[in-house]
């Protein structure tokens, strides 16, 4: 979830991230607000910037780029789990567009480098419902405001109350240990550092995407004041209202 760790300063202590260079929940420093055009869209991009986030948590503290709370050992450990339980989704998503797409239990064994009962043993079940037509759902109703709470959660480090709402896929995948390392990378306390102004909901497939803008502070570095970066927090709910996406993507182009 975080693109990169804050760089250490040459004496071990620990630069605010500069104006270039937020700490972000996102996979990429260019990536958009932009929603996905489907829902399956939606689902892999959460897949990926989770893979991502957890792949380079896991780098960083093994290579000891990056200053943790508590035994190093311990948080490589939960980034190593979380990343595998993500793989395995991910994996087990690429074999059903496979299938979608035609390609034999015989084609995806061979890549796997399993039998073709092997892979039809562990992936196998009934086929995924094809684009049947059904009436469009609205968003949920209290969608914004619950974002709005999440986010303020995070900003609070509130760890429990905001993986209250996490789905289970969102509690494997997003452990406190990225969270804390993410927010370890935002600017100052939350009161002084983010403002938040109100939330715009869309419904798309099964999912409600709720993004809030945010406006961080980050500390001009040898003298006082602030510069003003601007990001979005997205939080994405499933059907069931429980959290299925939580990322802070900056913007592309920031205002002053």
């Amino acid at each position: 979830m975080a693109r990169t760790a804050t760089p250490a300063a040459p004496d071990g202590s620990r630069k605010h991230p500069t104006e270039g260079d937020p700490a972000t929940l996102s996979p990429s420093p260019t990536e958009s607000a932009d929603t996905g055009s489907t829902a399956a869209d939606v689902d892999r991009h959460v897949m990926a910037r989770m893979a991502q986030a957890n792949a380079e948590l896991l780098v960083r503290v093994l290579r000891g780029d990056e200053p943790v709370e508590g035994d190093p050992v311990m948080v490589a450990l939960a980034a190593a789990r979380s990343l595998g339980v993500v793989v395995d989704d991910v994996l087990h998503g690429l074999v059903v567009r496979a299938r979608r797409d035609g390609r034999t239990w015989a084609e995806i064994g061979d890549v796997l480098h399993v039998t073709r009962q092997a892979a039809l043993q562990r992936f196998g079940g009934p086929p995924a419902p094809t684009g049947a037509t059904v009436p469009p759902t609205p968003p949920l109703h209290d969608a914004g405001a619950r974002a709005v709470e999440l986010f303020d959660h995070f900003f609070n480090r509130r760890w429990d109350a905001l993986r209250a709402g996490f789905n289970q896929r969102m509690l494997d995948a997003c452990s406190v240990q990225l969270l804390s390392s993410v927010r370890a990378q935002l600017p100052g306390r939350a009161d002084e550092a983010f403002e938040m102004a109100g939330p715009q909901v869309s419904r798309l497939g099964d999912y409600t995407l709720v993004d809030v803008p945010i406006t961080m502070k980050v500390p001009l570095a040898f003298r006082r004041g602030f510069k003003r970066r601007h990001a979005t927090g997205r939080t994405t709910f499933d059907d069931a209202g429980q959290v299925a996406g939580f990322f802070i993507l900056p913007q592309t182009a920031p205002t002053p």
